[in-house]
């Protein structure tokens, strides 16, 4: 099981993205008072730490298995991104957060560069 997890989801970035993200929630919604922010904020971050991980691996599985390259590049940014940002509405959509539009901008921002990056770092590792 735990091989299993490891190839699937990358624990390493899962955490620090959860970190990060659970954070820049908890501003969004501080106003609304701690109470409403602290949900929210949970939220991100569990889910963060739980999907990050195997969407990070979804691009690096598109950019590498993917061929030709032209259709690869834009999967490898897209798809994840569309997940991402997708479950991330989803997420703050139900009942507790106080903002989900803007809990979930972030998201919608950091991602498609970060994917990029990603799909890069992956196939410079492949290179190697």
């Amino acid at each position: 099981m735990k091989a299993f997890f490891l190839k699937y989801v990358d624990v390493s970035t899962a955490w620090k993205a959860a970190l990060f993200l659970g954070a820049v929630v908890y501003a969004i919604n501080f106003s609304h008072g701690a109470i409403a922010a602290i949900p929210a904020a949970l939220k991100q971050a569990v889910y963060t730490f739980l999907a990050s991980g195997f969407i990070v691996r979804l691009c690096e599985n598109l950019i590498t298995q993917v061929k030709p390259m032209f259709v690869a590049w834009p999967l490898a940014v897209l798809v994840p991104s569309a997940v991402a940002v997708g479950l991330t509405y989803i997420m703050h959509s139900l009942k507790g957060t106080p903002e989900p539009f803007y809990s979930t901008l972030p998201t919608l921002l950091i991602t498609p560069p970060a994917f990029a990056v990603w799909a890069w770092r992956s196939l410079k590792q492949v290179a190697e």
